[in-house]
């Protein structure tokens, strides 16, 4: 295996900047969830203002995850060359991630339901638990985005039987 590399302070390709999600990545505490939570915006003003449709918002977040995705591979493919296998610069896996985790219809109930997926989704990518740790243990630019991938699809049936459970136990109204 490869020596670790440093990922760099400066950005100096198309790849560099679609890896760190335009630079944020290069925030100094915390990047993954500071692009989770960026991603996640659009919701959280829908849900408060009620200006869009839920269907279209998750109509934007099935192509903001495919685009994601795609240019994600590449660029993280790229990068890796120079940085190294997942650098904490690299969170374009967390734009897709969290794209995805916004399809599940649980985070449209309410700003708490919104801050609880943000919130789960960090954990599962974070803690990456079984089979997440399985693909993170990879090092093709695949499996950098493809643990953030199974994270979000945890993340969303978890938050969607919680929601359901407290439901049916009369301790969650839906909106």
């Amino acid at each position: 295996m490869a020596a670790h590399k440093i990922a760099p302070t400066k950005l100096s390709s198309i790849q560099d900047y679609v890896a760190t999600f335009g630079g944020v990545g290069l925030l100094p505490i915390m990047p993954g969830s500071y692009c989770s939570a960026i991603v996640a915006l659009p919701a959280a003003y829908a849900i408060v203002y009620g200006s869009w449709p839920v269907a279209t918002l998750q109509l934007w977040y099935g192509v903001a995850f495919l685009v994601c995705m795609i240019i994600g591979t590449w660029s993280v493919n790229n990068v890796q060359r120079k940085w190294g296998h997942d650098p904490s610069v690299v969170v374009i896996d967390e734009a897709a991630g969290m794209s995805l985790a916004l399809l599940f219809p649980a985070v449209y109930q309410s700003l708490y339901t919104w801050a609880a997926m943000v919130l789960v989704f960090r954990v599962f990518d974070v803690l990456k638990p079984w089979p997440i740790n399985l693909v993170n243990d990879r090092t093709e630019a695949w499996a950098v985005m493809g643990d953030d991938l199974l994270a979000a699809i945890a993340a969303g049936f978890s938050l969607q039987l919680i929601i359901a459970a407290l439901s049916v136990l009369g301790l969650f109204a839906a909106v």
